[in-house]
């Protein structure tokens, strides 16, 4: 695509990948009020291991007879749904997107292109945002955004993190999609109290980052699930990744199995786990007490790093083990020549959200098994609201 040759400059670009879907978030989207042209880049996809794209084709067609006009952008379909709404459809379901690159990818190829209208200034703002089919926007969606790029204070965002909510009529989805919800929110309230730098949501249907940022780490892994936790992660290195806590997100509560991980299996595991009477379990809050010990302990690292294994005496056996795990000992033996604070920058970006479930992991498999989600809950050293 070398340009949209239709003229329009858009306030805001948002990008939603869609396989397997009705129309109805189409129609959903149609009626979102805006005031300001607003480029939906609809990335329908499918796996290469499914050969029936019924439901893509029917999407694509939708989408293409809600609009007043069309305009060809090469492979590509321009849809004028009204005066503020507009679609961009990307086909990556007529010739089928590598398995285990999945939703990864998809999400990629819509950034991406979100990136290039940025950049060719077809797009005013300079974030991305990113969504998904079965997400209700709130009405100041774009309002929020806007807001922390005209405040000083914010200058070192490169992200955020929508809050959200799941709902259904389904008492029992509901409830299941709650439960998974708290799980969340317990883990991140977990990361915060230990004192983590990657204390932050990574729900791919609720955040928005900088293209800029985005471009510097080379956006979207390509991969089947985890895109977004992955992205984050590398995001997380270069400003901070903030959480917008009252503009918030509708998540539909459904069971999924279009990803290998993530809301949908968990919640169709929590559903099978009712139904045989069994709790669902999490990660025991000592694990967060554990690291937060090990983040306090990392202040004298420095220090310490020509007495490497005194420092780590004075840590818990499983600590110990859990660092041992992930070579924290490597790490030390190549950064021991740095000045302080290039030390302590280096261990930020080591230590990072993937290091600390790793570190998080190694204690669970030790000593620290999951428990009873509500027990973690009453037993932890730290609060968090349930609901927020």
């Amino acid at each position: 695509m070398d340009s949209l040759s239709h003229n329009v400059n858009f306030a805001h670009v948002v990008v939603i990948p869609a396989y397997k879907e009705s129309s109805n978030f189409v129609a959903r989207l149609l009626s979102v009020p805006l005031t300001v042209p607003v480029l939906y880049i609809i990335v329908i996809n499918q796996p290469d291991n499914d050969f029936d794209s019924s439901l893509q084709t029917n999407l694509s067609r939708f989408i293409k007879n809600s609009g007043t006009s069309i305009f060809k952008e090469g492979d590509l379909d321009l849809i004028v749904a009204n005066e503020h709404t507009y679609f961009l459809i990307v086909d990556a379901f007529t010739q089928p997107l590598p398995v285990e690159q999945g939703v990864g990818l998809a999400r990629k190829i819509g950034a991406d292109y979100a990136l290039f209208l940025i950049n060719e200034n077809k797009v005013l703002s300079d974030w991305i945002h990113s969504t998904d089919a079965d997400a209700h926007l709130p009405n100041d969606y774009f309002e929020a955004t806007s807001a922390l790029s005209k405040q000083k204070k914010h200058n070192q965002t490169v992200a955020v993190s929508y809050n959200f909510t799941h709902v259904d009529e389904n008492i029992e989805l509901q409830q299941a999609n709650k439960l998974y919800e708290t799980a969340l929110r317990y883990y991140v309230a977990g990361l915060s109290y230990a004192g983590s730098d990657y204390d932050f949501f990574t729900i791919g249907s609720v955040i928005a980052f900088k293209a800029k940022e985005y471009a510097m780490v080379r956006g979207f892994p390509k991969r089947s699930a985890g895109e977004d936790f992955y992205l984050l992660n590398k995001l997380a290195k270069l400003g901070k990744v903030e959480f917008l806590k009252d503009t918030v997100v509708t998540i539909e509560a459904r069971v999924s199995d279009r990803v290998p991980f993530g809301t949908g299996p968990s919640v169709a595991n929590i559903l099978q786990l009712k139904q045989d009477n069994k709790p669902y379990c999490y990660y025991h809050p000592q694990v967060f007490d554990e690291l937060k010990n090990c983040i306090s302990h990392f202040a004298i690292l420095w220090e310490s790093r020509l007495y490497f294994d005194d420092w780590l005496s004075a840590l818990s056996k499983e600590s110990r083990q859990a660092l041992q795990d992930i070579k924290l000992a490597s790490f030390v033996d190549k950064q021991k020549n740095n000045n302080q604070i290039q030390f302590n920058k280096q261990l930020t970006v080591w230590f990072d959200a993937f290091k600390t479930l790793k570190f998080i992991h190694s204690l669970r498999e030790q000593k620290y098994t999951d428990i009873p989600l509500q027990q973690a809950i009453e037993t932890a050293n730290f609060t968090f609201d349930e609901d927020k």
